[in-house]
């Protein structure tokens, strides 16, 4: 009897060890993604963008071929939302703890809209903690978004990762040059933002942005991205995966969905992984009416040991 428990025993952690060991194997390069997936509701036909069964077996089915382990989502209303097409058996789902706002009607089908969160999804065996919600990016505003974070926990590596969905609607290479409110908002949310930035660079600390900055950060003298990429005068080195590509939009080509890494992060780049993940059937040719939402998943790749 005591020889058949210790042999138990034995074989249970031997197989914990086993697994500890499979995991930190898996995590050595880990794929990130970015991707709004416009008005992703919780029930066939609600919402802005009313989907069937049919849609969420795409949805679903492009997921798995992005082949992604760290996963920012925007515009998803709740977790069972979110369970429709990444689910629970292969992810582990984050959801911020924004809370509800008021609704509004849809612009096209008049339908009331539901709920705008941001989440990250982690694919089951990946080490990580989390870090609740980065409720200061609302700044105490009704309808802006909360960010959301998680500490992934390799052997020798941290990084923090924070999912984000700024304020919609300033385009400008010059936020602070624009009376328009959207940009007035923009202009709070920006030195938040940067204070995290800023906070991570001097503790040394690894880390990724990643999200619908709604902001077209590659174009030239944009200040957006020269006030995120500095600190006391000089430049903190972040970098962009999206600098060299353009957004798959038909109609808005200059991307505003970005995956910033910080400058110790950003060593552990696979080179040349950077991606914009077009929806299937017609790749780079796509058209508006091929895309399953308004957005198309970016992607990058780290190396983390």
């Amino acid at each position: 009897m005591k020889k058949s428990f210790i042999l138990s025993i034995a074989t249970f952690f031997s197989f914990s060890i086993l697994s500890v060991s499979n995991v930190l194997a898996q995590s050595k390069e880990l794929r990130f993604v970015a991707w709004n997936m416009e008005h992703l509701a919780e029930q066939n036909g609600k919402g802005c963008v009313p989907r069937n069964d049919s849609d969420y077996t795409k949805l679903k089915d492009f997921t798995e071929s992005l082949q992604a382990d760290i996963v920012s989502l925007q515009e998803v209303e709740n977790l069972a939302a979110v369970s429709r097409v990444f689910p629970e058996s292969d992810w582990t789902i984050i959801l911020s703890q924004r809370p509800t706002s008021r609704t509004y009607s849809c612009r096209g089908n008049n339908q009331e809209s539901t709920q705008q969160r941001v989440a990250i999804a982690i694919r089951k065996g990946i080490v990580f903690q989390d870090l609740g919600s980065y409720k200061e990016l609302a700044i105490d505003r009704s309808g802006l978004r909360y960010g959301v974070m998680i500490r992934l926990l390799g052997t020798e590596d941290t990084m923090d990762v924070m999912a984000i969905h700024m304020k919609s609607g300033c385009f400008v290479n010059d936020y602070t040059t624009s009376d328009r409110s959207a940009c007035e908002v923009l202009e709070k949310q920006v030195p938040i933002l940067d204070k995290w930035i800023e906070s991570h660079i001097k503790e040394k600390r690894k880390f990724v942005i990643l999200g619908d900055f709604n902001h077209r950060l590659t174009t030239k003298n944009n200040k957006l991205w020269s006030v995120l990429n500095e600190m006391n005068g000089e430049p903190i080195l972040l970098k962009n995966s999206m600098q060299y590509l353009k957004g798959c939009h038909p109609k808005y080509p200059v991307p505003i969905d970005h995956i910033l890494m910080g400058p110790f992060a950003a060593k552990l780049q696979k080179e040349g992984s950077e991606l914009v993940h077009y929806f299937p059937k017609s790749g780079e040719q796509m058209v508006q009416d091929d895309m399953l939402s308004d957005h198309c998943p970016i992607s990058v790749v780290l190396k983390i040991n």
